[in-house]
């Protein structure tokens, strides 16, 4: 069983975050009504930010509850789309950015944001399997995988700063660039761009406005870019129909190939392909009833199930594989995901508790208001570039030839992932309906 010790390290990811303080007084709100009344309290912090350098955490367990949290939040986002619909999501990308609220979060705010990552896990442990994963990203080798924090604070409203223990913190273990500034016209250019630079050109704007009461904003980009290992050669693509999800032929630019590595359970078959430097793959999940399209499959797929279809690789066969090119984007709101999923606190004006964030100077209560998920992806001969951003938007209130093969053509609506090979920790996980 494997544990890790945590030690402090420069890490970034993909994400964005804004912080709102609403001009109405919530100081008698039941959240902090007996704790404080004003903006002059002491700022409130759960997670202990001397100690958790040293934090250690079992390696197994937390990739399997994030495995599980993975394909819930999948699972819930697919369950308010159409069957049709393309869809994207990178889980890490809003565990970070959830880490980065409850990182200032007490209480039940806090409980509930880390119990949707890691059940029953303490916030520490919790924070440095995110931070180990971050850490993974930003160590990548022979692939393009780069992850920016930074923070935008409004001094026209929150005078006092960041929480300086918070202000470390994000500094330290999400190496989170910050900007002091009155909010203007500008910021929101300058957020978009941001935003932009960090996602390749993928991402170009996660935010249209910022409401009069912003306090302060926290954006965080991730950007892949991998190579296959063994990149499809132009003999390899070819004009073929796939069937969508509607029943529909669209002739698409398909690209045939064999691997290695076969998956099969009652569920789907599917293979793996490699990106430079191994460290991160493309599992593709082909459902076995063909009457299913990719979102009605993946919305009943858990972190057991995917666990199952890893554990069932096998080198035993070739594996002829089909997988059309694509490109799409996805962006969705994720408050009602979030609520069902259990974490309802940080949405109440009332029940929230993020002052270890910050006290912003209206002396009111600040609680998130949106969370925004956007992604990209585009596969190709070549390999794939895929982004994501997530705003949180803060109010106050090598085998031998085997003698026998195995077919996956994904001629039809198919799920994906691109996992860490380590770990099998999926960083995205999408759909591809035609």
């Amino acid at each position: 069983m494997k544990r890790y010790t945590f030690k402090a390290t420069a890490a970034v990811l993909s994400l964005g975050l804004l912080l709102s303080g609403c001009v109405s007084d919530n100081s008698g709100s039941k959240r902090n009504k007996e704790d404080s009344d004003s903006k002059d309290a002491d700022f409130v912090t759960s997670v202990d930010y001397e100690d958790i350098e040293t934090v250690s955490f079992d390696q197994d367990s937390m990739s399997n509850e994030y495995n599980s949290y993975s394909f819930e939040l999948m699972s819930q986002v697919l369950s308010r789309v159409n069957n049709d619909t393309n869809v994207m999501v990178s889980p890490a990308s809003v565990m970070f950015a959830l880490d980065m609220c409850s990182a200032g979060a007490n209480g039940d705010t806090l409980d509930q944001i880390i119990n949707l990552f890691a059940d029953g896990a303490d916030a520490p442990a919790q924070h440095a399997f995110a931070a180990a994963m971050m850490e993974r990203i930003n160590s990548s080798q022979d692939i393009e995988f780069s992850c920016a924090n930074a923070v935008w604070v409004n001094s026209a409203r929150m005078s006092s700063g960041l929480n300086p223990d918070y202000e470390d913190y994000i500094e330290d273990y999400f190496d989170a660039e910050i900007t002091a500034e009155d909010f203007d016209s500008n910021t929101v250019n300058e957020i978009n761009e941001w935003v932009d630079d960090n996602t390749d050109g993928m991402i170009d704007r996660v935010l249209d406005e910022l409401e009069q009461q912003t306090v302060s904003v926290l954006v965080n980009a991730i950007a892949f870019d991998g190579n296959w290992l063994d990149p499809y050669e132009d003999d390899q693509v070819r004009s073929e129909d796939f069937t969508t999800s509607s029943g529909d032929v669209i002739t698409v630019d398909m690209l045939n190939g064999t691997e290695e590595l076969y998956y099969e359970t009652d569920r789907a078959t599917g293979f793996l392909k490699y990106y430079d430097g191994w460290q991160y793959a493309l599992i593709v999940m082909l459902p076995v009833d063909e009457s299913l399209s990719a979102n009605e499959f993946l919305a009943g797929f858990t972190g057991d199930d995917f666990s199952e279809f890893i554990n069932s690789g096998t080198y035993e066969y070739d594996v002829y594989t089909k997988i059309p090119e694509f490109d799409y984007d996805f962006d969705t709101n994720l408050n009602a995901v979030l609520s069902d999923l259990g974490v309802t606190d940080a949405f109440d004006e009332d029940l929230a508790d993020f002052r270890g964030i910050g006290l912003p100077d209206s002396g009111g209560n600040i609680f998130i208001g949106k969370v925004i998920h956007k992604t990209h992806i585009e596969l190709d001969r070549s390999g794939t570039r895929a982004a994501a951003a997530t705003a949180v938007v803060m109010y106050d209130a090598a085998c031998e030839a085997p003698a026998q093969f195995r077919e996956v053509y994904c001629d039809r609506p198919f799920a994906y992932a691109i996992v860490d090979t380590e770990s099998m920790n999926p960083i995205f996980i999408g759909t591809y309906n035609g």
